[in-house]
């Protein structure tokens, strides 16, 4: 009997032993035909805690791993808009003081990456947790319309921002003192405001975030390894939403964007943020370079409160030679485009009115009448392909509706002007200081202006290099005379482009020009307190009263480039930076 059970158990052990390796085998099997997307998007990033990742890229990361109550969905052309995320719908509703309150309601299936539900108080932590952070994240600023802000900011204590609350576990209510067209693309889809759970931060403490083993997270992948190289992520099992793309993404740092290249050229990464200049040379040339727009736009600044700039002929004279397109060749920068407006190419548009089907070739639908802008109406009716502006740039280009101009005719204006403004000819002009901060490009774009203006106007602009710490500090304080300088969009709105102009906010608010113009304040008092079809008017309305003025002259806008290895294909973007690979797929070849 004893030798008998001996053998069976043998017997048993040696089955088990060969089950064992068949799985190992087929685990490792499958684990080498996993699908991994390497890419090559963002700087390092020591945290994956949507609070602290706050290094350049870091965006990209976290919307991978965390799913805010809405997310961004592919539109079909490789443009990110919002869709539906962990909350499956809301409702809104405004009070007789302007307070606006939204209900969302939270999907049943919204599970963490450990398998438990998400519930609203997830949501209602992450956004107190923000105010007792012992160093809180400069973002943190932008809530300050969620009621109860001040008082927790002041007392760092996220309990009186009565503002977020969760009456049962699918319902979150988030209230606002006033309106704020962004609040669903900043907070709701942002990063900022991404779930955190509670009882995961109280655990692990300051390792939260820093190790796989203390983040869990609600997105469509979850943390398997974060290093001094990379961070890799692979499928969430309990995201309930479909796989459809890479089983995982690894996450490599930037370093020389060269070398970087050098790495897609040979496989080593299949996507790369940021080409080298050669590389877009060399698409340039070949008629291949594809520009991605970056919420950043470079201005020519005219003090008005400093003499000679307080006399608007002067302000008119010097705007009125520069040409925006002999100054982006002036740049020597393949990846700038010359200035329509203040306002750049990519900040989102609000306007259902402007919204037109890209099928249609009438201005009508089976439903309503679509209303179109009145210089694009003789387009629709021809039957031309109609565009869905979604950029608010795509109306309003305020230069490009100026009669061609030559060289010899701008600088006849330009003279026509300055004599009106008492220096024929540039007699008597005083020499005035041209300051920027120390870049090749803004060096080559000063140098050229200093050149121009002495061409063409008869007078001596000395240029003043500094860094930008210094540079932001002249302006600020208002000692300048001029200036360049660049103006990025702390959120997707004009309003983070045109709020800094009012007349109440002087040179520290941010008005570094001193513009001041009544029509101007009451158009963004409007701003604040409308729905988005009325906005959207007032503020090209007020944009075209600012570039009027010449004291804030646009220059260029910035752009990016990006490149992803033949045979993928499905990555898109937002215009504020972030990347999406979650539906990246092997491109089917052409028939």
């Amino acid at each position: 009997m004893k030798r008998w059970l001996a053998l069976a158990l043998a017997a048993v052990l040696a089955m088990s032993f060969l089950t064992a390796c068949g799985s190992q085998e087929t685990e490792e099997e499958d684990a080498g035909n996993a699908f991994r997307l390497r890419v090559c998007a963002t700087v390092r990033q020591e945290s994956a805690d949507p609070a602290a990742a706050s290094a350049s890229g870091g965006d990209t990361v976290l919307y991978h791993l965390y799913e805010n109550l809405l997310r961004w969905e592919d539109d079909g052309s490789g443009h990110a808009v919002l869709a539906p995320g962990i909350a499956e719908s809301y409702t809104t509703e405004e009070d007789v003081s302007g307070a606006v309150t939204y209900t969302f309601t939270l999907r049943s299936d919204a599970k963490w990456s450990d398998g438990e539900d998400v519930t609203a108080e997830d949501f209602v932590y992450a956004y107190r947790r923000l105010f007792e952070m012992s160093d809180p994240p400069a973002a943190v600023a932008k809530l300050y319309m969620v009621e109860g802000y001040y008082q927790a900011k002041a007392e760092k204590d996220g309990s009186l921002l009565t503002g977020v609350s969760a009456p049962d576990g699918h319902t979150l209510v988030i209230k606002l003192t006033g309106h704020c067209a962004y609040f669903l693309d900043e907070f709701c889809a942002g990063t900022l405001t991404m779930p955190v759970r509670e009882d995961m931060v109280e655990e692990y403490g300051g390792a939260w975030g820093q190790t796989a083993s203390a983040v869990i997270s609600t997105g469509p992948y979850r943390l398997r390894t974060i290093s001094e190289e990379s961070i890799l992520v692979e499928r969430n099992p309990y995201y309930y939403g479909e796989a459809t793309g890479p089983d995982e993404i690894e996450f490599v740092w930037q370093t020389d964007a060269a070398a970087d290249y050098e790495k897609l050229l040979s496989g080593e990464i299949d996507f790369l943020a940021g080409l080298p200049d050669s590389a877009v040379l060399e698409q340039q040339e070949a008629g291949t370079l594809e520009l991605e727009a970056v919420p950043s736009t470079y201005a020519l600044l005219l003090n008005n409160a400093a003499a000679p700039f307080d006399n608007e002929f002067v302000r008119q004279a010097f705007a009125a030679v520069v040409d925006t397109a002999a100054v982006v060749e002036a740049s020597g920068s393949p990846t700038v485009t010359a200035a329509t407006g203040l306002v750049p190419p990519g900040i989102s548009n609000r306007d259902d009115e402007w919204a037109v089907a890209t099928e249609t070739d009438t201005t009508t639908t089976d439903s309503e009448e679509v209303v179109l802008p009145e210089d694009l109406i003789e387009e629709a009716e021809t039957g031309q392909e109609e565009e869905t502006f979604w950029d608010y740039r795509a109306v309003g280009d305020y230069n490009l509706t100026e009669e061609e101009l030559t060289a010899e005719s701008r600088a006849a204006r330009g003279r026509a002007l300055l004599s009106q403004a008492g220096y024929p000819n540039g007699q008597n002009f005083p020499t005035v200081e041209y300051v920027y901060v120390d870049t090749p490009e803004n060096e080559a774009v000063a140098r050229y202006l200093q050149q121009l203006w002495q061409e063409t106007l008869n007078v001596t602009v000395t240029l003043r290099a500094a860094d930008e710490e210094e540079a932001r500090s002249l302006l600020l304080g208002g000692e300048f005379t001029m200036a360049g300088f660049r103006f990025d969009a702390a959120y997707d709105d004009a309003l983070a482009f045109l709020q800094r102009w009012q007349s109440s906010l002087g040179t520290a608010g941010g008005n570094v020009v001193s513009f001041s113009d009544r029509a101007y304040d009451l158009l963004l008092s409007v701003v604040s307190a409308s729905s988005n079809s009325a906005r959207e008017a007032c503020l090209h309305d007020a944009e075209e009263l600012l570039l009027q003025s010449k004291g804030v002259v646009p220059l260029f806008y910035y752009n990016t480039t990006s490149a992803l290895a033949d045979g993928l294909t499905g990555v898109y973007r937002r215009a504020m930076g972030a990347y999406f690979f979650d539906h990246v797929t092997a491109a089917e070849p052409a028939a």
